[in-house]
């Protein structure tokens, strides 16, 4: 019998990753292709379409080349990509402005606007989604027509990064609800776009690709593109899913009970349900699944990209090791944090750096390091900010647990953050519960995407089936018990801090 192989490809909020997988779920090799964001002010946060392009095709080839697999074995491709990342094209698919990165705060003022125009319980009816932020689409569709109004009346086309580099690949204007979702004018039980939402923002379905199920074979690659990346002309492409979604299935998430959370360049928290769960509150959004006619509660906030921050911005000597002696920074700055105390005796941060996540609604929420003293040193630093991101998760799982009614005891970690022990050991501790990471926890956003691929191919039966059986437990972290006092009095304290400030960080924000 001859090999069968899937390629499933990552975009990622500042990479792409390409990986070849055989038909059991095994990963040949992987190719990672960063990039730097372009940031013209500290609202603004872009890429080209060109480069995303190229680090698509510079990830593929490079896979390809050296996982020694013969192209014409490989037989499906799909990809995911983070959502909310979204550019603008005009009749001739020219696009009239960079991609505007989901990190990008600059329609703070459009968000208010559409809070003030929509209540809470009609977003969540229709989108499942909470009270908008600068983060998602439709800020930045009101924010172009705004501030771009000649070049607004120029869109013909608007897609996600996925969309967009699925569109080069095939020509076809496709994509997937499990990213639409998050644009707040798509209806997660209708699966239509959402008229009121649409007319608010003057767009029209034309405007849109059209939605349809991940894993649905959307044809063979175009010839020429096939022969520039050495793929085989018979490659068929799967319509592929989002990020986080995709993650969570390659970490076998994809029966209500398992949780999963990333600690990416954003920090996310999965849990499928097999309904759709809308939260009274509006605190906890419900996204459509990759699954078909399934759910996930997908709770976010900042995550890696605050650590790269203190890396990038703070951590210079680590930075010099690292190109000096070919270490790794991260690895050196998790060293001086293990030398710190659980707490970092007093120190903590509130992770709100242009904006809080779940569960809380904050647009002027702001990065708070509270308990300085002349005794901190960068280690205290350092272990305060992997603290504080476990804290944000802690939140959420409880919030989620209570919503639900689903007990969470394990939790399975995936992302860049999964790799240091120490941060799943904190996380462990302060959630006071298990933490595990699954033998495929760095490769899982690409297996989803291949397990995609295949079952667009007929490789396996369902999604569900093929996820259940790649995933393997690899480590688990259990709960210090002689941690819990400091983190129990840690959480109290960014309970205090939050209630402190709530209702002055508009204030504070307009007074910089």
């Amino acid at each position: 019998m001859a090999n069968q192989y899937f390629l499933g490809v990552d975009i990622g909020t500042t990479a792409i990753k390409a990986a070849l997988f055989d038909e059991n779920g095994h990963k040949l090799y992987h190719h990672i292709e960063e990039y730097e964001l372009i940031k013209p002010d500290s609202q603004r946060v872009e890429q080209t379409p060109e480069r995303y392009w190229s680090a698509f095709k510079d990830s593929v080839l490079n896979a390809i080349r050296e996982s020694g697999v013969n192209p014409q074995e490989i037989k499906a491709f799909a990809m995911d990509s983070s959502a909310e990342t979204i550019v603008f094209l005009d009749e001739a698919m020219r696009p009239l402005d960079n991609f505007y990165v989901w990190l990008d705060s600059r329609a703070v003022v459009e968000a208010e606007e559409i809070n003030a125009h929509f209540s809470p319980q009609e977003i969540m009816r229709a989108t499942g989604q909470t009270p908008i932020d600068p983060v998602f689409p439709a800020t930045k569709i009101a924010w172009f027509r705004k501030h771009k109004p000649e070049l607004f009346k120029k869109i013909r086309m608007m897609f996600m990064c996925d969309d967009y580099i699925l569109w080069h690949l095939s020509g076809k204007k496709v994509s997937h609800g499990s990213s639409w979702c998050t644009s707040y004018f798509w209806n997660i039980t209708t699966k239509t776009w959402w008229p009121e939402m649409m007319d608010y923002l003057g767009i029209h379905p034309e405007q849109l690709p059209e939605i349809l199920e991940c894993g649905t074979p959307v044809g063979t690659i175009l010839p020429e593109v096939a022969d520039e990346l050495g793929l085989p002309r018979d490659l068929l492409l799967v319509v592929g899913g989002q990020d986080q979604s995709s993650g969570a299935i390659g970490v076998g998430n994809v029966i209500p009970g398992v949780f999963s959370e990333s600690t990416g360049g954003a920090l996310m928290i999965c849990t499928t349900t097999t309904a759709p769960v809308f939260d009274p509150s509006c605190s906890i959004p419900c996204n459509y699944s990759i699954l078909k006619d399934k759910y996930m509660i997908q709770s976010g906030a900042k995550g890696g990209i605050l650590f790269r921050w203190l890396r990038d911005t703070l951590c210079a000597e680590e930075l010099r090791q690292e190109a000096e002696q070919k270490l790794d920074a991260y690895d050196l700055m998790s060293a001086l944090a293990a030398e710190t105390p659980a707490g970092a005796e007093g120190l903590f941060l509130l992770p709100f750096f242009g904006g809080a996540g779940n569960p809380y609604h904050d647009n002027y929420g702001r990065g708070v390091l509270y308990g300085l003293s002349l005794g901190h040193t960068k280690g205290h630093l350092i272990r305060a900010f992997m603290e504080a991101l476990a804290c944000n998760i802690a939140k959420i799982v409880d919030y989620t647990e209570k919503l639900t009614g689903i007990q969470v005891t394990q939790v399975r970690s995936l992302g860049g953050g999964s790799k240091s022990p120490l941060w799943c050991q904190i996380k462990a501790d302060v959630m006071n519960r298990e933490v595990v990471t699954m033998k495929n926890t760095q490769d899982a956003a690409c297996l989803g995407a291949a397990i995609m691929a295949g079952y667009g191919y007929g490789a396996w039966e369902s999604m569900e089936e093929a996820a259940l059986r790649f995933s393997e437990i690899d480590r688990v972290y259990k709960p210090n018990p002689a941690n819990r006092q400091v983190y129990d009095l840690l959480l109290n304290k960014w309970d205090v801090l939050i209630n402190a400030l709530a209702g002055s960080t508009e204030e504070l924000a307009r007074l910089l």
